[in-house]
């Protein structure tokens, strides 16, 4: 598997607020992304933290983890990281409104589990076309979910709000799936700063160009700050290729 990483403060942020983790052994593979958000920095702690929890948990207990308790030791990990920006949130009044959206891939052998917290995405990219395998929890997806609104009419609609979060919401929503990868199929995982500047079509006619990982990471990055780079941008793109029947990270 070819994989790469890249994040960015954008154009308009003062900081960047977004947080990655990336591994990948002959065993498995693990990306994460993060969005925080809260003043005084404290999104990029809450943020921060959902990413070392979630991965230090996971990596710790993933070989003594049957294949059907996956979802388990993901939804356990999550909880983890939930559980300390709370407490985190509560005694310190500086992170009192802290909190972080967080998307997951987790692949062994050729399954791709995968989970979302808010409306930081995941997409496969494949013969088929780009799907987004997650979705997101936010206020225009649940009009869109009620029939309230049209996808045009969800283009003009703020995607800011969303609806679930780590830390900020006690009654987070997690949602976990997964699904069988094959040789040639591309992930790509990214945070708002992305998909809320570029849709999903720009985002295809980038990756049916067949750049390497970088390259395709690099051009959604300029192409997200072109038009505007109102967020942070962080965009992980893995692709599974038959080489050595192995992953490795594009340097």
């Amino acid at each position: 598997m070819e994989y790469f990483t890249i994040t960015d403060r954008g154009r308009v942020r003062k900081n960047n607020e977004d947080n990655y983790y990336s591994q990948s052994t002959r065993e498995f593979s693990l990306f994460i992304i993060c969005d925080g958000m809260g003043g005084h920095n404290a999104g990029e702690v809450a943020s921060m933290l959902a990413c070392d929890i979630i991965s230090t948990n996971i990596v710790k207990n993933i070989h003594d983890t049957d294949p059907e308790d996956m979802f388990d030791l993901i939804a356990e990990s999550v909880k983890l990281a939930h559980n300390k920006i709370v407490k985190d949130s509560l005694e310190d009044q500086s992170r009192s409104s802290m909190g972080t959206t967080m998307v997951l891939s987790l692949i062994v052998d050729d399954t791709l589990y995968f989970a979302n917290v808010g409306d930081s995405r995941l997409y496969i990219y494949n013969e088929n076309g780009l799907v987004q395998l997650t979705r997101d929890h936010s206020f225009v997806q649940e009009l869109l979910d009620s029939g309230a609104i049209t996808e045009e009419e969800a283009a003009f609609y703020p995607r800011n709000q969303i609806t679930s979060a780590l830390g900020s919401v006690d009654n987070y929503k997690i949602d976990i799936k997964k699904q069988k990868l094959k040789y040639g199929d591309l992930i790509l995982m990214a945070s708002d700063g992305l998909t809320d500047m570029i849709d999903d079509e720009d985002i295809e006619d980038v990756l049916v160009n067949g750049y390497n990982v970088r390259e395709s990471c690099d051009i959604l990055k300029y192409m997200a700050n072109s038009t505007g780079g109102k967020d942070n941008i962080t965009i992980t793109i893995a692709k599974l290729i038959e080489e050595n029947h192995d992953w490795y990270n594009i340097k």
